[in-house]
């Protein structure tokens, strides 16, 4: 066989090949094109989804009032917190401003309460004074509560650290800040309908009739039935 005949030959299987290439890439998945099921999933009959039965059995926990945090907060967790914040601060008397100013004896005191630092604009015309709930709502997210502040800090997210945070500032004075009173806590659902039961049942008393003493007999002779067991047969003379 000549090269020519040879190249014949050659370009015959290339071309079976192409053509055979072409058909699988698009004849084929046109004649066995995968439809989506609807639901991707086989549903059982009777079964609960797991995350609707755990909703249904977990509730969110109840957040406690900062107030209460604060009671029981101590210092020495607070100055841990503290620390965070010594790179911008310092928290002893007569302590030097940085970034940030010096955070002695801020409890109490007005928002820009240094003299000698240069507060944002946004701060300076902030009126009021640092107390618990002003300070928690600042802690939280310094650049919420004081929009333009250039603080650059995020905030504290956990309760507990702020309140801990904020009883450390609070001993850092002449005379520490007095801690907030702890409000009531609210009854629970099971507390409020026992004591529904208790008054609906204290007012079913109240309303009960009170049964009146039977009359007692008459003494005279002729209405008594019996006299020492034996029927009465006296009649009047």
């Amino acid at each position: 066989m000549d090269s020519f005949e040879f190249n014949k030959v050659a370009g015959a299987v290339l071309a079976s090949l192409l053509i055979l290439l072409g058909v699988g890439m698009f004849l084929v998945p046109s004649l066995y094109a995968p439809t989506e099921p609807e639901q991707k999933a086989f549903i059982v009959e009777g079964v609960e989804e797991e995350g609707a039965a755990g909703a249904g059995a977990a509730e969110a926990p109840v957040e406690q009032p900062i107030e209460a945090l604060i009671a029981v907060a101590t210092t020495d967790r607070g100055e841990r917190v503290a620390r965070r914040c010594v790179a911008c601060h310092t928290f002893d008397d007569g302590g030097d401003n940085k970034i940030g100013p010096n955070l002695w004896n801020v409890m109490g005191g007005k928002k820009a309460h240094l003299d000698n630092f240069n507060y944002s604009s946004a701060m300076a015309g902030k009126a009021g004074e640092w107390n618990w709930e002003t300070m928690d709502a600042f802690l939280k997210k310094p650049s919420d509560y004081i929009p333009g502040t250039i603080m650059s800090f995020a905030g504290l997210n956990k309760p507990e650290d702020r309140a801990a945070i904020m009883v450390y500032l609070a001993a850092q004075a002449p005379a520490p800040y007095a801690k907030p009173a702890v409000p009531e806590a609210a009854p629970t659902e099971e507390a409020a309908v026992t004591e529904d039961a208790a008054a609906a049942g204290e007012a079913a008393a109240e309303a009960a009739p009170v049964e009146e003493a039977a009359p007692a007999a008459s003494s005279g002779g002729g209405d008594e039935p019996e006299r020492n067991g034996r029927p009465n047969t006296e009649t009047a003379q």
